[in-house]
C-alpha cells in the first residue's frame, strides 16, 4: 500500500475530507497522515483516530500497513 492509496481511501471515507500522507521510512508500511474532516467535529481525538484506523482494519491485520501515525483536525482546528 502506498501513500496515494492511503490518501485516496481516507478522502473517500467522508465528504470534504482531506489528507496528507507521508511515508516515514521509505518501506511503504510506516506512514503519517494528517487528516482534516468536518466529520471530526464534536468527537474526542481518540474517537477520530479510531474512525480512521477502522478504514484500514484489513491492511493492518494483514501486516500490509504496519504503522499509521495520525494527526486529526476539524477544518476550524486546522486553520488555527
Amino acid at each position: 500500500m502506498n501513500a496515494e492509496q492511503i490518501k485516496s481511501k481516507i478522502e473517500k471515507w467522508a465528504p470534504q475530507t482531506q489528507a496528507e500522507v507521508t511515508d516515514l521510512t521509505g518501506t511503504q508500511d510506516h506512514y503519517q497522515a494528517v487528516v482534516i474532516s468536518p466529520t471530526f467535529k464534536g468527537k474526542l481525538m481518540i474517537a477520530q483516530h479510531r474512525m480512521i484506523y477502522k478504514i484500514f482494519e484489513h491492511e493492518i491485520a494483514s501486516g500490509e500497513l504496519h504503522a499509521l501515525t495520525l494527526k486529526t483536525y476539524t477544518p476550524e482546528q486546522y486553520k488555527k
